[in-house]
């Protein structure tokens, strides 16, 4: 491992923390976490405080629409949420590393195995994290839907066909490796820390950005209903490995059901026939919000309730 970091210039060396550690105090059982240090509670502050920041004033947003009002619509509130949102989270990684390098230091992750690891985890965090920007443009990555620009389409490539939540879990996947390269359990416990918070925000973010598109698909068929314009389904989406597998098993277990109740000639009875129609309506309304968008998903919530 040495060899391998001896060949790292010296320039681009003084640039990654963790590489000369000389200077680290190494300490074991309950001095492994120094609570005294401000940094570390000030770290785990501003952990918590970003997405507070951003489910409250996006919330706001959707209601009263305030920020469209001062920066005259919808596309200035988004860029406010993209310069507020990436400058708190460039503020939050460095209060971050600075209470890693003000905490002691445990003996263990110095094998050179644990070196190995942070970089990939830090790496797939990364990769995790710019292919979800890349995918879902800066609009639908950083609130856009709740300023009223919303995705036509729902998004199923990399990262999304392989990660329901890409972005928090890149994040959280980049929490951990610097934790472990710079041999902290201070790291590890605020990266816990980090997860436990995304899982709260996910928690509401989910519900509401669906219900988002739902009133969304909603109102569409409503002025396309007194227009008198018929409102076409939506193409069929690829649902994920899961769903597609209970929704086989529904499948099976509907067919099943379902051929007693036929008429000689295989056709529905009537009374099936009417509820089939009206099963169709609700699920052309509900199905139409095309997407669900957060700063981590992609799936609607009314895509997800019709998969499972």
């Amino acid at each position: 491992m040495d060899a391998i970091l001896e060949l790292i210039p010296p320039k681009v060396a003084a640039y990654i923390p963790g590489l000369d550690t000389s200077a680290y105090v190494y300490a074991a059982g309950a001095d492994l976490i120094n609570l005294n240090k401000r940094s570390l509670w000030i770290s785990a502050a501003s952990i918590v405080f970003n997405p507070l920041y951003w489910n409250i004033l996006a919330r706001n947003e959707y209601r009263k629409g305030t920020l469209q009002k001062i920066f005259g619509g919808s596309l200035g509130a988004t860029y406010f949420f993209f310069v507020t949102i990436f400058s708190l989270g460039i503020l939050r990684d460095y209060l971050y590393e600075r209470a890693l390098s003000e905490q002691p230091h445990w003996a263990p992750l110095a094998h050179p195995g644990f070196k190995a690891l942070a970089v990939a985890l830090f790496g797939a965090g990364q990769l995790f994290v710019v292919t979800s920007i890349y995918a879902l443009g800066l609009t639908g990555t950083y609130l856009g839907d709740y300023c009223g620009i919303l995705m036509s389409h729902r998004v199923t490539s990399f990262p999304f066909n392989v990660l329901e939540d890409p972005m928090y879990v890149g994040s959280t996947l980049a929490f951990l490796g610097t934790a472990i390269w710079c041999e902290s359990a201070a790291g590890l416990a605020l990266t816990a820390l980090v997860w436990v918070v995304y899982s709260i925000a996910l928690k509401y973010e989910g519900p509401f950005t669906g219900m988002i598109y739902e009133k969304a698909a909603e109102a569409k068929a409503k002025r396309a209903a007194e227009a008198g314009v018929p409102v076409p389904a939506p193409a069929p989406s690829t649902p994920p490995r899961k769903s597609e597998r209970l929704a086989e098993a529904a499948a099976t277990t509907t067919s099943a059901t379902a051929a007693p109740t036929a008429t000689g000639n295989g056709a529905a009875t009537p009374r099936r026939r009417a509820a089939g129609r009206k099963s169709a309506i609700a699920n052309e309304t509900l199905s139409a919000s095309p997407m669900r968008v957060t700063r981590s998903r992609s799936k609607a919530r009314s895509d997800a309730e019709g998969s499972e």
